[in-house]
């Protein structure tokens, strides 16, 4: 099903972990990257959101383009920027921001708190406190920002990542009438997910004003019973105007589900009750392909690690077989197997009907892993 995979390595830094991608094709046929660049080595979800373009579909990237959108400063930092650019040119960029503070503000204790951090990593105790918005009218040469996301009544910060977040792979949707969707998750409580406060849904926040203020509009998936956690949505808007939503699910304790899946004929006002897909991995992105196939990509944290891609029909209907692998690997070695993290992966297709699918793996410097940022370019039958 897939044909001629080339893997092209995007972005490479051997002191900064680069992860958690969002990759767009432009109006003027270049692809834009954005990405995670972490202050160190380590994966720590508190760096600055930055992006970089190429000029030939992916087969290489312009290092000298790389602009940095939302830096970071000594007391905040920001990751999971998700980039979209919409009818009249503008591109939009929506970040998680978090605050933190370096463990010796504990004193001698800051490296034994619950949540804090593990030894060597003493900028790890931070606390997300909003969400932000940027927007270049220049194609990305320069943002404006940071915009204040008011996503009440959900809550904007709390105890873990997990409470207000998104990923990617949650691009700006537009609509026929110029509204803009922003899919998210999170929760009204700022319950931590181990402990017995409310379960994280799927929301969307919309904007009628091109983004410079935003609203909740809808919950996408939530489970009642509180067992299920729905987070990190894929969402797309197909020819036909259907709003299609992959996403990612966890149950209670902690056990990683197959990918749940919602839809939308009113422009996302309300939601088809969540079903269970048979395709086991998380996070996923979706778009509809040049041909009207779907097309979903996600990681595969678990042996054998990998990213995956499936096609479906409709964007309503998957089958396990149609998954095809994307590329296998991108796990440390078994002696640094806590460094799974591995995937994160988001899809986009060339003019010339080519899909790039760009993720974050890991690769040995120094005898140590470090993240850096590929893509995937291939073709389908």
């Amino acid at each position: 099903m897939i044909i001629d995979p080339e893997h092209v390595i995007a972005v490479r830094h051997p002191e900064h972990a680069c992860n958690q991608g969002s990759i767009i094709r432009l109006q003027d046929g270049d692809l834009l990257l954005g990405y995670n660049e972490e202050r160190g080595r380590v994966h720590a979800d508190s760096g600055q959101s930055c992006c970089i373009r190429s000029h030939d579909n992916g087969r290489t990237w312009d290092t000298a383009s790389r602009t940095v959108v939302c830096p970071w400063t000594d007391y905040q930092g920001n990751w999971d920027c998700a980039f979209a650019q919409v009818s009249d040119g503008t591109i939009m960029v929506h970040a998680r921001v978090c605050s933190f503070v370096g463990a010796s503000a504990l004193k001698d204790a800051g490296e034994q708190v619950l949540g804090g951090p593990p030894p060597g990593r003493r900028e790890r105790l931070k606390r997300q406190t909003g969400y932000v918005l940027f927007k270049s009218s220049d194609g990305g040469a320069s943002f404006r920002g940071p915009i204040p996301v008011n996503t009440a009544p959900m809550a904007d910060s709390g105890l873990s990542h997990y409470i207000v977040g998104g990923s990617g792979a949650g691009h700006i949707i537009e609509l026929p009438d110029g509204g803009l969707l922003m899919p998210l998750h999170g929760s009204e409580t700022r319950e931590f997910i181990a402990q017995s406060g409310e379960n994280i849904r799927i929301f969307v926040l919309r904007s009628d004003d091109g983004g410079e203020n935003w609203e909740y509009w809808a919950t996408v998936a939530h489970d009642a019973s509180n067992i299920l956690q729905y987070a990190e949505p894929g969402m797309t808007r197909l020819a036909s105007g259907r709003l299609v939503c992959l996403i990612r699910a966890m149950a209670r304790p902690g056990r990683f589900d197959n990918m749940w899946l919602a839809w939308s004929d009113d422009d996302g006002a309300s939601w088809s009750r969540p079903e269970r897909t048979p395709l086991w991995g998380y996070p996923p992105d979706v778009m509809q392909l040049q041909d009207g196939r779907v097309q979903a990509v996600y990681g595969h944290r678990r042996e054998p690690f990998s990213v995956l891609g499936c096609v479906s029909e409709d964007g309503v209907t998957w089958r396990k077989e149609s998954e095809f692998t994307i590329k296998e690997g991108g796990a440390a070695p078994s002696s640094f197997r806590q460094y799974w993290h591995t995937g994160y992966p988001t899809v986009t297709q060339c003019d010339d009907g080519t899909i790039v699918t760009a993720y974050h793996e890991y690769e040995m410097v120094d005898e140590s892993p470090v993240q850096s940022m590929w893509v995937t370019r291939f073709g389908l039958k």
